[in-house]
């Protein structure tokens, strides 16, 4: 029933853009974020001149688990399907990263129909979310009001990046394996210049957040009733 699948034969372009070209586009991103983090490590943090009211461990915890934790955002709260939705999303990213990675170093890894059927299920999930959150921001006047073009840029190359690797990782067609590649290289050299490298701020805005709230007395709840007793 599971049968192993071929991947199909690449001529010399697909095959370099697969084994080289996005393994160098690939350093190129990581010298890039590395340059973003040490820019961010330059900068002084700021410090509390209060006395701590809060234990600062559990705040930086708690910050980090919040993205696991819908219940503890009022917004997430009163719309549970839009957390939904950017679990989805943010799963078949990873799926499709995954994809380029697995197909250029370990085929055989993805080389049974099941898996290839899991992927594509957690990609087309993944493609729906995007074309909804799409969708909003183009139709929803609030939405509207505070996107800029980066924003509508990242979501339709995002789209276009997630339905290549639907194609793609069936790995029966040169064209799809070319087109999910050539895509993924873009990605890797255009992504520290967009939006989409919000990811890269992202533990040291839960680490500051979680730590300053925290020793405020007001974030969270818990932290705040354990650090003034």
């Amino acid at each position: 029933m599971f049968e192993t699948v071929q991947m199909a034969e690449v001529g010399e372009t697909t095959s370099l853009i697969m084994h080289h070209v996005h393994h160098y586009a690939l350093g190129f991103m990581a010298l890039v974020y590395a340059l973003k983090i040490w820019w961010i490590l330059k900068r002084k943090p700021a410090k509390e001149r209060t006395p701590a009211r809060g234990d600062h461990g559990k705040g930086i915890r708690y910050s980090f688990m919040l993205i696991a934790m819908p219940w503890e955002i009022e917004s997430q709260r009163k719309a549970p399907l839009r957390w939904i939705e950017f679990a989805i999303f943010h799963i078949g990213v990873a799926v499709a990263i995954a994809g380029t990675f697995t197909l250029s170093i370990a085929p055989q890894i993805i080389s049974h129909n099941l898996t290839i059927w899991i992927m594509q299920g957690l990609l087309i999930l993944a493609l729906a979310a995007g074309l909804n959150r799409m969708f909003r921001r183009i139709v929803l006047p609030h939405m509207r009001a505070i996107s800029s073009p980066d924003d509508y840029f990242s979501i339709v190359m995002l789209n276009v990046w997630l339905g290549s690797a639907v194609w793609g990782v069936m790995q029966t067609s040169e064209m799809a394996l070319l087109i999910y590649f050539s895509m993924t290289t873009f990605f890797l050299i255009t992504v520290p210049f967009t939006k989409i490298s919000h990811y890269i701020f992202w533990p040291f805005i839960r680490f500051y957040i979680g730590k300053h709230l925290a020793h405020r007395g007001v974030f969270p709840r818990k932290v705040v009733k354990e650090g003034a007793s």
